[in-house]
């Protein structure tokens, strides 16, 4: 979000934090001004943005950019040691635009060097685990099609993604990635579904901020698009504080215990219900705090860890 579109709670952080915050902004929001739309934008959520828009008097904690900081810091960093790759013709954090239906919009590829469109991200190792997330293959897929417009017409594209929880004592066991930098293809789509995604997300993005619709009567955002964990039954060591086996149903997880796949004793093992959460609204959100359909349906597992009474741990405890 832009500092027009909302104000930033100042939390106890560094000056120095504080101040590359508020620089980050500033420099997101030169971008926003470049054109009517961002390859960013209109890949993130329409009701967020919508929100966003008509609530400018929300505040955001500080401390919620330094994820996005980290990703930044990356980036520059790979954007100021590209200098080799420049010279051969390399091009480097660059911004196009495309003129959709009277909408400019523009993106800024990581590197389109020779015939490839790479992208470089930072992320976690579960989430590459069943390979390229979508959403990253419709952000490379977007950017293409802006390529493509500009006479630049990459043949491969793919993805280098740094690890952040990368541990190498668990390198190379049970498809865990060999090293912490792992690179993954991408799909190019043909030309027309290239097309009727942009127009989709277009329209989208269009169609809400047009919209004379209270919040409650706005198109409610999908499971998907508030990540939705589904509930689980974690196995848990007593006293312990991270599942050692996740299961679908208690019968599963008690199944999972009686097949002695673990080397804690059975007597030591809990089975602890986690209810389904929505990952994005709980912490990526920035319009949360305004979104009746987060308000009213939400209720996260720390949350309810935090209010539990001994009765509640007594029952989880005997599950």
């Amino acid at each position: 979000p832009s500092s027009a579109a909302s104000d930033v709670y100042k939390r106890q952080l560094p000056p120095v934090i504080l101040d590359w915050i508020d620089n980050s902004n500033k420099e997101r929001q030169t971008q926003l001004e470049q054109g009517d739309f961002t390859v960013t934008q209109l890949l993130a959520n329409p009701k967020e943005q919508y929100l966003l828009q008509r609530n400018p008097e929300i505040e955001i904690d500080a401390s919620r950019f330094i994820a996005l900081l980290s990703g930044e810091a990356w980036h520059t960093g790979i954007a100021k040691n590209s200098t080799d790759r420049r010279a051969n013709g390399a091009l480097v954090e660059k911004r196009y635009s495309v003129k959709y239906h009277g909408w400019k919009i523009t993106g800024q590829p990581d590197i389109i060097d020779g015939d490839y469109l790479m992208d470089y991200k930072e992320s976690t190792v579960g989430r590459f685990a069943k390979g390229v997330p979508q959403e990253y293959e419709n952000q490379l897929n977007f950017y293409h099609y802006i390529l493509t417009s500009n006479g630049i017409h990459p043949k491969f594209m793919g993805i280098w993604v740094k690890y952040k929880d990368y541990m190498p004592s668990r390198s190379g066991t049970n498809h865990y990635p060999d090293a912490q930098m792992e690179y993954f293809p991408v799909q190019i789509w043909d030309y027309d579904e290239q097309d009727a995604f942009i127009k989709s997300r277009l329209e989208a993005h269009v169609g809400n901020l047009n919209s004379q619709l209270d919040k409650m009567d706005m198109p409610q955002c999908t499971d998907e698009e508030r990540s939705y964990s589904n509930e689980v039954q974690a196995l848990m060591k007593k006293g312990g504080k991270r599942s050692l086996h996740n299961a679908a149903t208690h019968d599963d997880a008690q199944a999972w215990i009686d097949g002695n796949n673990t080397r804690v004793k059975k007597d030591q093992l809990v089975i602890e219900h986690r209810p389904g959460i929505y990952r994005k609204c709980e912490n990526y959100c920035f319009a949360s705090s305004v979104c009746d359909q987060y308000n009213n349906t939400s209720v996260s597992y720390t949350h309810l860890r935090a209010h539990e009474t001994v009765l509640d741990l007594v029952c989880r405890l005997l599950l």
